[in-house]
């Protein structure tokens, strides 16, 4: 009996550990990617359209501790096309062309083909997590009038956030362009997650376009701590 009593609060410690440790295995993840040994060069030619890439959001499966544990599989480096930098969270992220399991588990993804920082409504995914340091944990924290800065190492396209919210999962309308209306024709960034652990919605910040800069690393990084 002491036996199985001593098994099963072993079971007890490791099941509770168990979000810990995907918590700290994404967080590595995140810092696994060095976007700066990537050039303007490499980042456009990481851009470029391919057939190979996926941008259904059905083929896209939720954080669970297989796919965090259990995947192996490194950053694909060829698919990071920029980086994007949230000062008011403390978010500094990679993006990466294309919807892909892997990509997401290491920073934000577009969301469809052909997209250009600073044109029309530049759509992004990343996965919700609780820890606010983890992809797209935090977003919630948003509020209206903060920097959501992109770049593509030529360039820092800079955004400011007007306007948060709760969605239907099926508000395909919100990662097209046909949003621009609203927002005066101006060029907006939608940033995507999903809303905590409610089924069925998704929580959107939507950035209008502030103004453009030529890239440096100190400019991009201002107000983000380590």
């Amino acid at each position: 009996m002491k036996k199985l009593g001593l098994l099963l609060i072993l079971v007890g410690i490791l099941f509770l550990s168990v979000p810990k440790i995907s918590e700290y295995l994404l967080l590595k993840k995140g810092q696994d990617i060095n976007i700066s040994q990537l050039s303007d060069k490499d980042l456009e030619k990481n851009a470029k359209p391919s057939s190979e890439i996926n941008y259904d959001a059905s083929k896209i499966d939720p954080i669970n501790i297989n796919g965090v544990i259990l995947n192996r599989d490194r950053a694909d480096m060829s698919k990071v096309i920029g980086q994007l930098v949230i000062p008011s969270i403390n978010k500094n992220i990679a993006l990466f062309e294309g919807l892909e399991n892997n990509s997401l588990m290491y920073g934000a993804c577009t969301m469809k083909p052909n997209q250009h920082m600073g044109q029309g409504n530049y759509a992004i995914a990343g996965h919700y997590c609780k820890n606010d340091k983890i992809l797209f944990g935090g977003l919630m924290n948003i509020k209206e009038g903060d920097i959501i800065k992109l770049t593509n190492k030529k360039n820092i396209y800079e955004y400011k956030a007007i306007k948060m919210m709760k969605v239907k999962d099926d508000r395909v309308d919100l990662i097209g362009d046909g949003l621009l209306g609203q927002y005066d024709g101006k060029a907006i960034v939608s940033l995507m997650t999903c809303y905590y652990d409610e089924a069925g919605y998704r929580y959107f910040v939507i950035g209008s376009f502030n103004r453009l800069y030529p890239y440096s690393k100190e400019k991009m990084l201002e107000g983000i701590s380590e």
